[in-house]
């Protein structure tokens, strides 16, 4: 009884049978057929293929041979090459993507706990308004501010996040600014404090890493002729930059020297640096409270004086917050 090969099914027929010319031909064809490559498409392989069979892609330029489970690149070990729009679905360690809609090369790579594709040219810099992934090495630039960042790895800790391009620590990341323009003014009682309207920056730290130096600078005055004003600076609603608990003292960042007038038309300024390390890539927002350093209640104001008479002579001013993200 004739039986088949197991790789290209040609028919063997038992010493008993009765050869038929048909059985030669139709083995003939088959070898034919399976000699050197088998030309096919990524979607015409072979469905049942054997081991050690070979194929080539037109539509990949793909070299591959059936190992008995899988088809893998014909060299061995990776490297097989796709050129394509869309990285490869089933990518083996070594492969490369070239891709043909920006004519960057790819390579796909194992670290040993993830695998993804990276530039085969090395890091590549990438364009755009929010951060990437990010893989060790690579570039990226804030298309919104132009800052350059690249994506590093803390041997000692072992976090990864971006960072400054322009130096290790000690470089400017960004820069945020409030500037009130208009006036505030509140009854506040003796030692007691109050947050000025329209007076807050808000920023987001690029890394964990990173600083915040924070410039305050608050014109204003009192109701009565003698009084003062201090602040106090506030993240996310906390105070931060105060000093430290005394007594029954009020913790606070900074005090006007009493600007004396018989007529209360003088302005005085308060201002202050304080660099904070907030810990967090989350938003964070700054803010003032004004504080009444008289022994009585008072009005205090903003960007004017007590009296604010309508005179050439007198003066309105401006108050800022500004904050400076300093790589860490």
């Amino acid at each position: 009884m004739a039986t088949s090969t197991t790789k290209l099914g040609l028919t063997k027929p038992d010493y008993t049978d009765v050869v038929d010319v048909a059985d030669l031909n139709t083995n003939a064809d088959l070898i034919d057929s399976a000699a050197g490559f088998t030309i096919c498409t990524s979607s015409t392989r072979p469905g049942s293929p054997w081991s050690g069979q070979v194929i080539y892609e037109t539509d990949t330029g793909l070299s591959l041979v059936w190992d008995g489970s899988a088809w893998q690149p014909a060299g061995g070990g990776g490297g097989g090459v796709t050129i394509s729009s869309t990285a490869p679905a089933s990518p083996s360690a070594g492969d490369l993507w070239w891709d043909s809609d920006d004519g960057e090369m790819y390579l796909y790579y194992d670290d040993g706990s993830s695998q993804q594709w990276v530039s085969a040219a090395g890091p590549s810099v990438a364009v755009q308004s929010t951060a990437p992934t990010g893989y060790e090495g690579q570039l990226w630039l804030d298309d919104t501010d132009g800052s350059m960042y690249v994506y590093y790895t803390d041997p000692g800790g072992g976090s990864s996040s971006w960072i400054g391009a322009v130096s290790r620590s000690g470089g400017i990341l960004q820069v945020v600014s409030t500037t009130k323009t208009d006036t505030f003014s509140a009854s506040v009682a003796a030692g007691g404090l109050t947050a000025v309207t329209g007076f807050t920056a808000s920023i987001t730290p690029r890394s964990t890493s990173s600083k915040i130096l924070v410039f305050v600078a608050i014109d204003g005055n009192a109701s009565t002729a003698d009084g003062h004003m201090a602040f106090r600076l506030l993240r996310n609603g906390s105070p931060v930059g105060v000093g430290d608990t005394a007594g029954s003292r009020t913790s606070l960042t900074a005090s006007q020297t009493p600007a004396y007038a018989s007529d209360n038309t003088a302005i005085a300024n308060a201002m202050k640096q304080f660099l904070d390390s907030p810990s967090t890539t989350s938003s964070i927002t700054y803010s003032v409270e004004i504080h009444n350093s008289t022994s009585g209640s008072q009005t205090l104001y903003v960007n004017r004086s007590g009296a604010d008479i309508d005179d050439a002579p007198r003066a309105r001013t401006i108050s800022t917050i500004t904050l400076i993200e300093v790589a860490g």
